[in-house]
């Protein structure tokens, strides 16, 4: 009798361990996803889950209104999870939002502060950090918190990277991002291909990239977005901050006399447009081949456009263009040209009158005038008649350089 009822007390204590960590794992199972249910069981230690229902409810309540504060149930909630959980990040972030702003917010920022050291994955720590930082006008703890926010995920970094590609154009702002885009942080490439297609940013980006470049940092591998970053600049007026970028990333000089870069065409265009600027138009192409050194163009009837060109900034004077092409048979007069023209919007320079350029070797003179403009736009360009089979040429050499015969300098 004695050793049924000793069983049957074992099986009663077996079962109701059972049903205990039954319980137990029902409330850790649902704490999060669903903590209204975990609470429902009665079970102790739920502070995770307390923590996640005011919060949750509190999430709704600013997705309809951002401008909703914490409640007293959420505060009660929070602070009872607290003090079963005081590693619970929700819960000091719903505490830390239910304290006083401005100027008597010391606590509230502190508490802030201390969540995002514990963990950065919080959106309500992270949203408060951020903002705390651009209230104040700390642009390094403002750029610090949005690139650790970003390196959370894909969605942080989509939410934030268009913030920091905005807050690229402040004052300031270079010289808060160079220590962090310094380190090519993973969400660098994202941001780069954002600030470089926001035209208020873009004075900034081009001092932030060229910094970048430079020790200690030494980025000088040239990627896509400096392509579009040099273009953009241009683009909106900033030849002088584009050139410097250019020279930055590794814009050199094929020879001291040639102010044309790359006018033997022995490298592949990567800096346009201080070199080559190519055009891939469906009836109006050119290509440049390293290893042959040409430049060849390929063009149908009725192509009319730049076919190779790029920016220079020339002082008035005389200069002699000399090139030398190749084509298989001869070029029609007039269907492949040189043209220099002003590039500066918003400025009368002068439009040269455009050189006619014959196969074989030649050799003309240029005029630059004495006005406002410093910037040109130095163009290959065809104009091909509509009842004209085509044109196909390799131009194997182009320069342009100071006249050196003193009689005819101005």
């Amino acid at each position: 009798m004695a050793m049924a009822i000793r069983r049957g007390i074992g099986w009663l204590l077996a079962v109701a361990t059972a049903v205990y960590v039954g319980f137990c794992s029902f409330a850790i199972a649902y704490e999060k996803r669903s903590p209204a249910r975990a609470l429902a069981v009665g079970m102790p230690h739920s502070g995770t889950a307390e923590a996640s229902l005011a919060y949750n409810a509190f999430s709704a309540r600013r997705a309809g209104d951002p401008n909703a504060v914490v409640n007293p149930d959420e505060v009660r909630l929070a602070k009872s999870a607290y003090r079963q959980e005081p590693l619970s990040i929700p819960a000091l972030g719903l505490i830390a939002d239910s304290m006083p702003n401005g100027k008597e917010g010391t606590e509230r920022q502190a508490l802030f502060e201390l969540a995002g050291k514990l963990n950065r994955r919080n959106t309500l720590v992270n949203t408060e950090l951020v903002k705390a930082a651009a209230l104040r006008g700390d642009d390094r703890a403002f750029f610090a918190w949005l690139s650790r926010v970003m390196l959370v995920g894909k969605e942080a970094k989509t939410t934030y990277g268009a913030a920091m590609a905005e807050a690229t154009a402040r004052n300031g702002a270079v010289e808060a991002l160079i220590p962090i885009i310094g380190e090519r942080p993973g969400w660098a490439d994202y941001y780069w291909g954002l600030v470089v297609r926001r035209p208020a940013s873009l004075a900034n980006a081009a001092q932030l990239r060229l910094a970048v470049a430079g020790a200690p940092w030494l980025q000088q591998e040239i990627m896509p977005t400096d392509k579009t970053l040099l273009l953009n600049l241009v683009r909106d007026g900033h030849m002088d901050a584009a050139y410097k970028l250019a020279e930055g990333l590794g814009l050199g000089r094929s020879t001291k006399a040639n102010l044309l870069y790359n006018g033997d065409f022995a490298i592949s265009p990567e800096l346009a447009p201080f070199d080559w600027q190519l055009s891939s138009q469906g009836n109006l192409g050119a290509s440049v081949d390293p290893r042959e050194k040409i430049l060849a163009i390929s063009a149908i009837g009725g192509a009319r456009g730049s076919a190779a060109r790029q920016l220079l900034k020339l002082a008035p004077g005389r200069y002699d263009l000399n090139w030398k092409v190749a084509a298989d048979s001869a070029i029609d007069p007039g269907s492949l040209v040189v043209r220099i023209d002003c590039a500066e919007r918003g400025k009368d320079g002068a439009i040269l009158p455009p050189v006619p350029v014959a196969a074989g070797e030649g050799k003309a003179v240029a005029v630059i005038p004495d006005d406002a403009c410093q910037w040109y736009w130095f163009s290959l360009a065809v104009v091909i008649p509509d009842d004209v089979i085509g044109l196909d040429a390799n131009v194997l050499h182009l320069s342009l350089t100071p006249s050196t015969d003193a009689s005819r300098n101005m």
